[in-house]
């Protein structure tokens, strides 16, 4: 079971954080980008917290990614959304805003030759071009190497969906229990 929790950004304010994580959060030098980090990994504690997780022992490994000893996250941000996600095993999420039309020539660098042919067919490529740079993101997360060329050609089918213009995928593909703003949906 994958918990995932979206936040909108418009509640983004500035954050105490442990030691471990106010270094790390601090490697960013565009302001929102690094407000974005720090409020993100404030919500990460705090649900690590409530599920009695201590957040001081997270760790981050040689690529940069979080590691905690008995629990894995993933998380993501945008202009618009923060995302969480907390499982067991490893856990890759990432939320894009939906890929504008001056990006679409992305997708011959991103997608297989059979996704360039489905998205050839589809009337709406810009959201096709972004749930499938969200899932190739979230499966580079979650086997921990990041968005590599050999994440980049290959197929994933992670849990995707729309919320307001952005796209969520989390990977791998099982249940999610998700929450909205700290209201649990269906």
């Amino acid at each position: 079971m994958i918990t995932l929790y979206i936040y909108t950004t418009g509640s983004v304010k500035e954050v105490e954080l442990p030691k471990n994580l106010d270094s790390h959060s601090n490697i960013y030098t565009h302001k929102l980008t690094k407000a974005l980090s720090r409020y993100s990994y404030y919500l990460l504690t705090e649900k690590l917290k409530e599920c009695g997780y201590d957040p001081t022992l997270i760790t981050f490994d040689k690529k940069g990614k979080g590691v905690h000893p008995h629990i894995s996250f993933s998380i993501s941000h945008s202009k618009n959304y923060i995302v969480l996600a907390i499982r067991k095993a490893s856990v890759g999420v990432d939320v894009e805003e939906i890929i504008m039309d001056e990006k679409l020539n992305l997708a011959s660098k991103i997608l297989t030759d059979e996704e360039y042919d489905i998205f050839d067919r589809k009337l709406d490529k810009n959201g096709y071009l972004t749930e499938k740079w969200t899932q190739k993101e979230a499966y580079g997360k979650f086997l921990g190497i990041g968005l590599t060329n050999s994440v980049l050609m290959t197929t994933q089918d992670g849990f995707s969906f729309n919320v307001k213009g952005a796209v969520v995928s989390v990977y791998p593909k099982e249940n999610v229990l998700m929450y909205y703003n700290e209201r649990e949906i269906s």
